[in-house]
């Protein structure tokens, strides 16, 4: 265990030296003498004792036994039998001890060592394993991520030898907590584009489609920046919700053209007529999210400081989507439904080639 602490109190001396961090302290406090006794288990074993036996023996002569009951009316007291305090005050008295065999008597001093120490005032484990913990506070204006990078930096030329060493509390939250987000935001992504798919029974539009949302993700990481919040796992889960708002408005506007088309009407003319046409369901829908994502973007409310950087994501990343979704959607459109009429155009000779 003293390695443990040594190790800790190096890592301590690191830690207070990088900016950001606060009230630095270690959890392994020295805390009252106490009388110790280490059993020999050899030396028990030859004289047939059992440490069950001994630790029972001290209990019993400490600490005390309760087995014995008093009663008076309908009440039950507890009858403690201990030793006096005059035959267990010192580190003889208890080496002296009597521990209860059939083969003879067997002292606390013949089958353990007793010697006077002091005791830790808290005993903390990780994994069934004995563990002192670093711990300290975040500043105000510093990011976690950028103080634990620091902090990873300091230490890592700490000598630990057998000693194991891993970041927990907020840290450890945190780096779960984004892996499960971006687990989500994937699985998010891939569900969105096979609805589509099976909406428009195709796989061209929804590819389309698609590329609105990297201008919302650019939208609201600008935001963020801008706004001066953190990227947190309340931000993350804006983020995920931004994914499936952003969409309608290229839906919109790849719905409609397909709807011209099918009428007969020319990519080119379809285009320019589902742009003016949308372009006010678009806007409405669009700031009327923005708008009500306001007060809590501006955290008017009373703890509302922690919604708001979720706030400023979704409204960052609609914003900036829709600007761009009007211009980059056609130009998309036109491209790939050019090379997917080409690319058709030649598979069908290849076909025909194949057959004639």
């Amino acid at each position: 265990m003293g390695e443990v602490v040594r190790v800790a109190k190096a890592m301590r001396a690191r830690v207070e030296q990088v900016p950001g961090t606060q009230n630095v302290d270690v959890t392994w406090q020295v805390g009252k003498p106490e009388v110790q006794a280490r059993v020999d288990r050899y030396r028990a074993a030859d004289r047939g004792v059992s440490t069950y036996q001994v630790a029972r023996a001290l209990r019993t002569s400490l600490e005390g036994d309760t087995s014995a009951k008093y009663r008076e009316g309908s009440e039950q007291y507890d009858i403690r039998v201990r030793l006096q305090e005059t035959d267990r005050s010192s580190v003889s008295d208890v080496s002296g001890l009597l521990v209860a065999h059939n083969r003879g008597p067997v002292y606390v001093a013949d089958v353990a060592k007793v010697s006077l120490t002091s005791g830790p005032t808290k005993i903390d484990r990780k994994n069934r394993q004995r563990m002192v913990a670093v711990v300290a506070d975040l500043e105000k204006g510093y990011t976690l991520g950028n103080v634990v990078r620091e902090i990873e930096a300091k230490i890592a030329d700490v000598p630990m030898g057998d000693v194991s060493a891993y970041f927990g509390g907020e840290s450890e939250m945190m780096r779960e907590g984004f892996g499960s987000t971006m687990t989500a935001l994937g699985l998010s992504v891939i569900l969105i584009y096979i609805l589509q798919a099976a909406l428009f029974e195709g796989y061209l539009s929804p590819f389309i489609i698609m590329f609105s949302l990297p201008m919302a993700l650019v939208g609201a990481l600008l935001a963020i920046i801008i706004m001066g919040k953190t990227l947190s796992i309340i931000t993350m889960i804006g983020i995920i919700m931004l994914m499936g708002l952003v969409g309608k408005n290229a839906i919109l506007l790849v719905d409609y053209t397909n709807t011209l088309r099918s009428q007969g009407m020319g990519m080119r003319e379809a285009l320019l007529e589902a742009g003016p046409v949308r372009l006010r369901p678009i806007l409405m829908t669009s700031l009327s999210l923005i708008f009500g994502l306001l007060p809590v973007a501006l955290a008017t409310a009373h703890g509302g400081e922690v919604r708001s950087p979720m706030a400023v994501a979704v409204i960052g990343g609609m914003a900036l989507s829709t600007l761009l979704s009007l211009i980059i959607i056609p130009v998309l459109y036109t491209v790939f439904d050019g090379a997917a009429t080409r690319f058709n155009d030649l598979l069908q000779r290849a076909i025909r080639r194949v057959l004639g």
